[in-house]
């Protein structure tokens, strides 16, 4: 497998690193499933802004997630509808969580 060095910075300090190719430039959307809308971070449900079987856009905000004092928007990833909602105001989530279920 081919590998590319890239450099990276953390705070003052440099460092180099090797990674394969076919990762280099690929977008965080495409290495997960666009119909799970899943917690960005841990937190508590602060409003679910649709219902099941609610038509949505890419883009809107599907759910906002509160964690440390700052309110998250949670997006669609793309257009559908709302298959399943797994969450409801005040509940706590993990990061990764379901949340809730696109159909296209």
């Amino acid at each position: 497998m081919s590998r590319e060095t890239k450099s990276l910075r953390i705070d003052d300090a440099f460092y180099e690193t090797e990674i394969l190719k076919e990762m280099v430039n690929v977008p965080y959307k495409r290495m997960k499933d666009p119909h799970e809308i899943r917690a960005i971070i841990p937190g508590t449900i602060a409003d679910v802004k649709v219902g099941k079987g609610d038509k949505i856009i890419a883009g809107q905000v599907i759910i906002i997630l509160e964690a440390m004092k700052m309110f998250n928007d949670v997006e669609a990833e793309m257009d559908g509808r709302i298959a399943e909602i797994h969450v409801a105001v005040g509940d706590r989530v993990e990061k990764n969580q379901l949340l809730a279920k696109l159909v296209k």
